[in-house]
């Protein structure tokens, strides 16, 4: 289910799903498939979107959450200075 959501976020953030596939090395077919929920993902798909998003796995897919009072990014605390 969270890959699913990634992969739409990514295919917002890249335009189209054509982009996306062509970025991750896979089919459109293969990841319409998975966002649409007609087909599983599996590990080596997480890989290729993490790769694509320029995170980690265990960050695309939720693993890592941040505390709300810090950047997710960098990990400081908000409005520190």
């Amino acid at each position: 289910m969270r890959l699913r959501a990634a992969l739409r976020h990514l295919r917002a953030a890249y335009g189209s799903w054509r982009c996306l596939a062509a970025v991750m090395g896979v089919s459109v077919d293969c990841i319409e498939g998975i966002a649409n929920g007609r087909d599983n993902g599996s590990i080596a798909t997480a890989q290729r979107a993490a790769k694509a998003a320029g995170v980690t796995v265990e960050q695309l897919l939720g693993g890592l959450a941040a505390a709300a009072d810090r950047c997710p990014t960098c990990g400081a605390r908000r409005g520190d200075p």
